[in-house]
């Protein structure tokens, strides 16, 4: 079902299908889509639940490489 998703979108990303929501649970995941913002050094600096403009994402990446 994920994999056909997928194919019908184009979609080359790897997609984590999380079963039994441990990921969702450790890093805090309330709703679809969560997007997280993680520095050079694999830190997550930031997470923002919901739907992103550019703006925002530019928001975003510009803080990260300050």
């Amino acid at each position: 079902m994920v994999s056909e998703f997928a194919a019908e979108r184009g979609l080359t990303f790897t997609i984590l299908l999380d079963e039994q929501a441990l990921s969702a649970i450790t890093y805090q995941v309330h709703g679809i889509p969560t997007s997280f913002f993680i520095d050079g050094g694999g830190i997550i600096r930031a997470r923002y639940g919901g739907a992103l403009d550019e703006a925002t994402i530019d928001q975003y990446v510009r803080s990260l490489l300050q």
